[in-house]
């Protein structure tokens, strides 16, 4: 993780190269569960079969209309969406995928102000947010803000990391249960 981004934030950047693995990731994450929710430039019924997340909630960030569309354009759209998908939630992770896209109709400052709101959101729900991100696709500048704001991990620290939490949580079950005995 980097030294210089924020302590306090409950956003994650997903750092990613070729081939891309972060769906495949947030998926081994949240499992099967209903609890999911991701926002990205993928079809939604193609991520959820791709990737086995049919029973997550799913938004396509996309200029087209419809229902569960988020447009690219609309940054309020999007945090509107996340604090009603919020709201009631106690602990989970969402995952962002098209940052870079976002960028093309936003500048670097707007949608840093938009990550600090989103991030508010999320602090309130308990809710971790991973942004998937291919630095290749970001102007060295941008990048350079994104990682002095957000810690960065690879996919395999980040399911590294849950490992080492799903241990202790195992660990710290199965002290007390021996500690009843």
């Amino acid at each position: 993780m980097n030294s210089n981004a924020r302590k306090d934030t409950r956003i994650t950047l997903l750092i990613e190269g070729y081939p891309r693995t972060g769906y495949q990731t947030y998926a081994r994450l949240v499992g099967g569960s209903s609890g999911g929710l991701s926002i990205g430039r993928l079809h939604p019924d193609y991520v959820a079969q791709k990737y086995g997340l049919e029973r997550s909630k799913r938004y396509w960030l996309s200029s087209q209309k419809g229902a569960g569309t988020i447009s690219p354009k609309a940054l309020g759209a999007l945090v509107k969406a996340l604090h009603s998908e919020l709201r009631g939630r106690a602990g989970g992770t969402v995952l962002l995928d098209g940052l870079e896209y976002l960028l093309l109709f936003h500048d670097i400052g707007k949608m840093m102000g938009i990550l600090q709101e989103i991030d508010g959101l999320l602090q309130q729900a308990d809710v971790t947010m991973l942004v998937l991100l291919d630095p290749h696709t970001f102007e060295p500048r941008d990048l350079e803000r994104l990682w002095e704001a957000y810690p960065k991990l690879t996919s395999e620290e980040l399911l590294d990391d849950a490992r080492a939490e799903q241990s202790i949580d195992i660990n710290a079950i199965a002290g007390k249960e021996c500690a009843d005995l």
